[in-house]
């Protein structure tokens, strides 16, 4: 075989199998433009806010969050719920399930992710790792990136 037959033929192996990767990719679940606000000096709390996106052919069910203990204590799932005329936000237990092809957005007011006894600040420009854990499909670690702090609208009651 020829040089030039076999670099073309390693070229068509390389490029098919980034392929099947592509497509596997786009089989999974992804999640995008991953957040967290600055939060002050003495903050014990913060959100986290991101999108997923369900690119397989069968529900997926988010059941749970975590972070090093160098960030915060704990990390929970949780929800915003009127109740009266009060805000509060409700921490999820059994899970968020994003159906095939769709995708749930976390963000203020709705769906987000709450750490609960912050380490230290979160600072504008620092980041850290966030680890989804899913009911039907193997975990996935993500980058969360802070941006900047929260105006004083955003304080809502937790319990």
């Amino acid at each position: 075989m020829s040089t030039f037959k076999r670099a073309f033929a390693v070229c068509l192996c390389v490029f098919s199998l980034m392929g099947l990767q592509w497509v596997n990719a786009m089989q999974g679940v992804m999640v995008h433009n991953v957040k967290a606000r600055a939060t002050f000096a003495m903050a014990t709390t913060a959100a986290v806010y991101f999108t997923v996106m369900n690119h397989s052919d069968k529900a997926v069910t988010l059941t749970g969050v975590s972070v090093d203990e160098s960030i915060a204590a704990d990390a929970q799932l949780h929800t915003t719920v009127m109740d009266g005329d009060m805000m509060k936000m409700r921490q999820i237990t059994d899970g968020i399930d994003v159906a095939p092809g769709a995708m749930v957005e976390f963000k203020s007011g709705s769906y987000h992710v709450m750490l609960m006894g912050l380490v230290k600040p979160l600072v504008e420009g620092a980041s850290f790792d966030l680890t989804l854990t899913f009911a039907n499909q193997p975990s996935m670690t993500t980058t969360v990136t802070v941006g900047a702090g929260a105006g004083e609208h955003s304080h809502h009651h937790h319990e």
